[in-house]
């Protein structure tokens, strides 16, 4: 005969204790995720609406960059959040797992208990004592049972919490890309491509900071896109347009890909030049200028500058444009 006996406050009634705190923490854990899904659904449809903000704005140079900087804001807030989000929805999972798994394992002592108790059953001769093993019996059963149905459930719950953080994975994945995409709009020029002003002087400091640390010289280049006025006076906006496209690829093209290309206002452009000679950024200037005088019939003037101990940015560009102004008056 089996020394097992039923339990009181031992064995499986012990074992439940702590199950039934751990469903309390992943309750708590569902009721942040949920939160946290709305809140990336909100920011969702604020994005959008920004992005349909900006599409409306007509000044693209202070109106759509401003809408969509805050766009790739809330996208990129967004996409940190969804991280967190489906990074908590594995921990979830894992704990549910290991639930489901200690759940089958109270099933089993159960089930081993009423096993010894049926072995304890025939060894007994009066109909009392019969009844309450049997009683006891059937108890045992229905909830070995019952705590095999509960697993089974956490264990389809655990499977679809895995899924649900693949898919928010995914989606702070697509966050990232649109968020960057968003960065990048708001950055470039969405005529010629350049950076925009407000970006492109905050990476000129950068480029700064760069040469005084590594000891290189950094030049700036002016350029001021000759007769861009008269082109538009003549021959209407959509003429401009071209030759300010023109020119911006003319820069990129006699550029490094590691040089800045900034566009400063209406007709003038920044290129901002590291570990160069004077020498060589003039030449590539001359036969950019040798190039839309051929193809396009204008040029451009250029000024430039070379960075100096204590200089600003403004500082730094002004002194191109003042020699850009030298050279046109001389």
């Amino acid at each position: 005969m089996s020394d097992r006996r039923p339990e009181g406050k031992e064995g499986p009634a012990l074992a439940e204790e702590p199950l039934i705190e751990t469903d309390q923490t992943l309750a708590d854990n569902e009721q942040t995720l949920a939160d946290r899904d709305q809140t990336a659904s909100d920011r969702d449809q604020q994005a959008s609406e920004d992005d349909q903000a900006a599409a409306d704005l007509d000044d693209a140079e202070h109106g759509q960059g401003a809408k969509h900087q805050r766009t790739a804001a809330l996208r990129a807030e967004t996409a940190r959040d969804r991280a967190e989000t489906a990074h908590l929805r594995d921990r979830t999972t894992q704990e549910r797992d290991a639930l489901a798994q200690r759940r089958d394992e109270l099933s089993m002592l159960r089930d081993q208990i009423a096993e010894d108790l049926d072995k304890e059953s025939a060894d007994l001769d009066t109909d009392e004592v019969v009844a309450a093993q049997t009683q006891r019996l059937a108890e045992l059963r229905a909830r070995a049972h019952e705590i095999r149905i509960r697993a089974a459930s956490d264990r389809a719950r655990a499977a679809r919490d895995r899924e649900q953080a693949a898919r928010d994975r995914q989606q702070a994945a697509r966050d990232r890309e649109q968020a960057a995409y968003d960065r990048e709009h708001a950055a470039t020029d969405e005529l010629t491509g350049a950076r925009r002003r407000g970006v492109g002087l905050e990476q000129l400091e950068n480029e700064m900071k760069r040469a005084r640390r590594e000891g290189a010289n950094l030049w700036a280049a002016y350029v001021d896109v000759d007769g861009l006025k008269s082109v538009n006076d003549r021959q209407g906006h959509a003429a401009g347009d071209e030759l300010l496209l023109s020119v911006a690829d003319g820069l990129r093209r006699h550029m490094r890909s590691y040089d800045l290309l900034v566009r400063l206002g209406g007709d003038e452009f920044l290129c901002v030049l590291p570990k160069i000679t004077l020498a060589e950024a003039r030449a590539r200037f001359d036969r950019l200028r040798a190039e839309l005088k051929d193809s396009a019939g204008t040029s451009v003037s250029v000024g430039f500058s070379e960075l100096r101990d204590g200089d600003s940015p403004d500082e730094f560009i002004r002194r191109a444009d003042t020699d850009l102004l030298a050279r046109r008056s001389a």
